[in-house]
């Protein structure tokens, strides 16, 4: 069994790398590499959720692994709960979802934003990001660096604010929601909401911080996912 991670807005395959260390004697992990950045960054951006959750699928198929977990963070878990829904609608098929791990990431009915924060200007969604403590500020200040970054941060706003996924299909796959007490871009309601999805298990862990809590419970997070398939 594998877990495969997808990024957060603006991430690559290297944003759980402090996570993924402390799995890496008990759980295979792999972090997909989405179009744009990384590995990939000659490939054009994705623009939509579903168009990503294509791209995920295409890139676990290619493992070969039978039995797979997902996890994702913020945009990272609307595309894994878009992959798992993708997978238990193809029964029969030749990968077996065996866990869906959720962090900071509101259920998909409360996705509806009233700001779009792609058509911001680079000053608005940086104040907007760094309220979000996502962006080191090297590279906020870096003009060069912005560049770069800036048309990747956009195409994945634009993906998770235009997403419409209501109502969402039942998961049956047992799931477990991370959150951040303190995180002000997904409140506990919007977490709560994840009940109404969830038509297996599901577990809650709330975490003290704000929207990146998970860099701070590495360990804890870490043990939470092995106890899920009772390694230790």
């Amino acid at each position: 069994m594998t877990v495969f991670a997808i990024p957060f807005a603006g991430g690559n395959s290297y944003c759980y790398r402090d996570l993924a260390r402390q799995l890496e004697r008990q759980i295979p992990w792999v972090t997909l590499e989405l179009p744009g950045r990384g590995k990939r960054i000659q490939e054009p951006l994705l623009k939509s959720i579903e168009a990503i959750v294509d791209d995920a699928i295409i890139q676990i198929d290619k493992h070969g692994v039978n039995k797979v977990s997902l996890f994702g963070h913020s945009m990272g878990g609307l595309v894994a709960h878009g992959i798992a829904s993708r997978l238990e609608s193809n029964a029969g098929g030749s990968i077996v979802l065996e866990h869906l791990f959720l962090s900071g990431c509101r259920a998909p009915q409360y996705n509806y934003r009233s700001t779009k924060r792609a058509s911001m200007s680079r000053g608005e969604m940086i104040a907007a990001i760094n309220k979000l403590g996502g962006l080191p500020e090297v590279i906020s200040q870096d003009k060069e660096l912005m560049n770069f970054f800036e048309p990747i941060l956009r195409a994945d706003f634009g993906a998770v604010d235009d997403y419409d996924q209501a109502p969402s299909i039942p998961i049956h796959t047992p799931m477990t929601v991370f959150s951040g007490s303190k995180d002000h871009e997904v409140t506990s309601e919007q977490i709560e909401g994840w009940r109404a999805v969830a038509a297996g298990d599901i577990r809650f862990f709330s975490f003290l911080g704000g929207h990146f809590f998970f860099t701070d419970y590495l360990k804890e997070i870490s043990t939470i996912i092995c106890d899920s398939f009772g390694q230790h």
